[in-house]
């Protein structure tokens, strides 16, 4: 009797895994249109959004859609809706695909709607799809994002999501746009005390863009020149309690980037000042960071006071002054002290700019002045937003040159 039940069990668990091994609910790659990227404009209508889609095809360039496919690589449609969810069924009228956001990479909104009180209702409500993943990239353009698909014609990748993936990925790791995931951005609004960041971007090209440094820019006033697309990507948009009002240039986003230790930032190239110059020279060099800073408050006291360690290693890559650093120990304590000074200038400058202007923190420092109160009840009576307005922030840069470059000795 025991083998007979034994027997029963083993058939009847068979049964079952052969039916759940079925295809009955495989959806096919050809039968489903991916967005990549979505816009969301301002609408005319009350209650409505302008949602625009920029629809992939994933046959292109692949092995199943073959090297002489006649089809276009993507597909831009723009309709009015209530939200981005039931806007997937009303662009279906006109799309034969069955419209999906599991590939979505960019939320892409423009400028004017950043700055509308209801831009962060519409996004939460957005987000609820649960096809759109919290790692998708929000970013702010200047033109209405509709225009900015239209005019975003990449010259060098005929794959929207892999312009895309490019260009924001290089971009974080230059330092020179916001980590701004739906999920860092949504945390960071939800604290209520810090400023909130999400990437810039245009495809319009200023006329007569200001002549800077090269990290100085914000997206469209690089003066760049060629056989290009002209999107670009530089600077970040701030928002203060979910409403965009002002805009950082890529210089300022780097130093956000460095003082955050939750951005994965790469190896960063800038001029900086050379010290053995008299002519304004500018000398190269690659900033790694590979250690994480190291914050100390002090806010028991009238006036808080934060001090901030930055640990940076800084590769030499030109010497116009042709200095030796070889056989002279004098002249590399100087350049370290120079590139010392200079950091500890420009990062101070900026945070002074984020207490006058901006009137808060991008960068999450309520999170570690949070250990320094026993209570979250204290936390909240100590008023971060109003204190950190007052506070005396000091830099302290621990600078190491690991390589000081060619050492070349031309002929008087």
């Amino acid at each position: 009797m025991p083998k007979i039940k034994i027997t029963c069990n083993l058939l009847l668990f068979l049964a079952i895994v052969f039916l759940l091994s079925g295809c009955w609910d495989r959806s096919e790659l050809e039968n489903k249109a991916y967005v990549i990227g979505l816009g969301i404009d301002r609408s005319k209508y009350e209650g409505k959004i302008k949602v625009t889609m920029l629809i992939a095809n994933p046959e292109v360039g692949s092995m199943q859609g073959g090297g002489g496919s006649s089809e276009k690589p993507r597909e831009i449609i723009t309709l009015e809706a209530i939200d981005i969810i039931t806007a997937k069924s009303t662009a279906n009228a006109v799309i034969s695909r069955e419209i999906s956001y599991e590939l979505l990479k960019v939320i892409i909104v423009s400028e004017e709607f950043a700055k509308d009180k209801e831009f962060l209702p519409t996004l939460f409500t957005s987000i609820q799809d649960k096809e759109i993943r919290l790692d998708t990239f929000l970013v702010v353009c200047k033109e209405k994002a509709y225009e900015y698909f239209q005019k975003n014609r990449p010259r060098m990748e005929t794959r929207p999501h892999k312009y895309f993936q490019y260009m924001i990925d290089h971009g974080i790791q230059n330092g020179y746009i916001a980590d701004s995931t739906l999920f860092r951005f949504i945390k960071t609004i939800e604290r209520g005390t810090d400023l909130a960041l999400a990437m810039y971007t245009t495809a319009e090209k200023e006329k007569n863009p200001p002549n800077r440094g090269e990290d100085e820019y914000i997206a469209g006033q690089l003066n760049v020149f060629g056989e290009l697309d002209d999107t670009q990507f530089i600077g970040s948009a701030v928002f203060r309690n979910g409403v965009m009002t002002d805009i950082l240039t890529g210089q300022e986003t780097r130093i956000v980037n460095i003082l955050d230790d939750t951005v994965n930032i790469g190896d960063i190239l800038i001029n900086l000042p050379d010290p053995f110059s008299d002519k304004r020279q500018q000398i190269a060099v690659r900033i790694l960071k590979t250690e994480n800073n190291t914050f100390k408050m002090n806010l028991k006291g009238a006036k808080p006071k934060i001090t901030i360690t930055i640990p940076l290693k800084f590769e030499i890559m030109s010497n116009p002054s042709m200095v030796n650093f070889a056989d002279s120990e004098e002249n590399r304590q100087i350049l370290k002290k120079h590139i010392a000074e200079d950091t500890k200038i420009s990062f101070e400058k900026f945070l002074r700019k984020t207490q006058t202007e901006l009137k808060g923190s991008p960068l999450p420092l309520s999170r570690y002045a949070l250990k320094y109160f026993a209570t979250n009840q204290e936390f909240e009576h100590f008023n971060w937003e109003k204190s950190y307005l007052e506070a005396e922030i000091i830099i302290k840069p621990d600078i190491q040159i690991i390589d000081y470059g060619k050492q070349l000795r031309p002929k008087k």
